[in-house]
């Protein structure tokens, strides 16, 4: 396999042509700022760090198939959507798509591949950006044993009814045996 673009060039470049990386079998390994990414950059608290990028392009099976498949990575400071404290989230995709030029005819073949048709070059941060908004959970939350509003969470008790760990016992039930029914 060809070596690394990072060993070959120093630097992930800012727009790429997959299909013609393909073409060649080339790698893409190094890092992309998260700064360069502002639909990811805007769900986080923090918005500094680096993307740890590792793309294999390659022929597949076939006169006009060509593949893009590796590793993304990234650790993000989020806000937990259940308790709304700061949160590290450790996001991993691992892409694999199908590529098409727009005249080879082939954007149908499989509801199963996940297609990227290329007519132009991309931009590589928004490549990697999009799969990684895809791989990042709708709503990011702590592990319930780590988060502060553990307490706050329902659980069963004996008789079915459900119970909030630490809840105390309601003031105003005295008031509903008061309470005149017709």
């Amino acid at each position: 396999m060809s070596p690394s673009w990072k060993e070959s060039h120093g630097h992930l470049p800012s727009t790429i042509d997959p299909i013609q990386l393909a073409e060649r079998g080339a790698r893409l390994t190094g890092t992309l700022p998260l700064k360069s990414m502002p639909r990811l950059k805007q769900a986080c608290r923090d918005g500094s760090g680096d993307v740890l990028v590792d793309l294999s392009f390659e022929r597949g099976e076939g006169e006009r198939v060509f593949l893009m498949r590796g590793t993304l990575r990234v650790s993000l400071r989020v806000t937990c959507q259940r308790c709304l404290e700061a949160m590290d989230l450790q996001i991993d995709a691992s892409p694999w798509l199908l590529l098409l030029r727009p005249e080879s005819g082939m954007d149908r073949l499989d509801d199963e591949a996940d297609i990227l048709v290329v007519d132009k070059p991309l931009s590589l941060s928004a490549l990697v950006e999009d799969e990684l908004l895809l791989a990042m959970p709708m709503v990011p939350t702590h592990d319930l044993n780590e988060c502060p509003a553990r307490v706050y969470v329902k659980k069963e008790i004996g008789d079915g009814r459900k119970e909030a760990e630490g809840e105390k016992k309601n003031p105003f039930a005295a008031l509903e045996s008061l309470k005149k029914t017709k």
